[in-house]
């Protein structure tokens, strides 16, 4: 089931043509390791074939070069055949940093 939300987001998507994996995993469940295929201030389209529901929380590890960096999300997009796309709901301020220096440098 694809739920398109384009207009309710808040900031620019940057895509990511390889290099940056995220682990997550939802609550309680086995953790997965993916591909980001893009990135913005606000959430990540994770490229992969899971079953998640929309709504579903996740945990994410990102291990990037600005540092490891963790973030609580919920599913806002699902397309079965290309991945997810999820909203940061939680992220502490040295993890949000991390992000904002991320897309500093893929923005150049």
């Amino acid at each position: 089931m694809k739920q398109q939300t384009k207009e309710n987001r808040r900031s620019a998507r940057i895509p990511i043509s390889g290099g940056v994996w995220v682990a997550w995993q939802e609550q309680k469940g086995s953790r997965t390791v993916s591909r980001v295929r893009d990135v913005s201030a606000g959430g990540v389209f994770i490229a992969t074939t899971a079953k998640v529901a929309i709504g579903a929380k996740l945990q994410l590890l990102f291990a990037l070069p600005e540092g490891e960096t963790r973030a609580q999300a919920v599913v806002r997009y699902v397309d079965p055949e290309k991945g997810i796309g999820v909203e940061f709901i939680g992220m502490g301020a040295g993890d949000r940093a991390r992000v904002q220096e991320l897309l500093r440098r893929l923005a150049k």
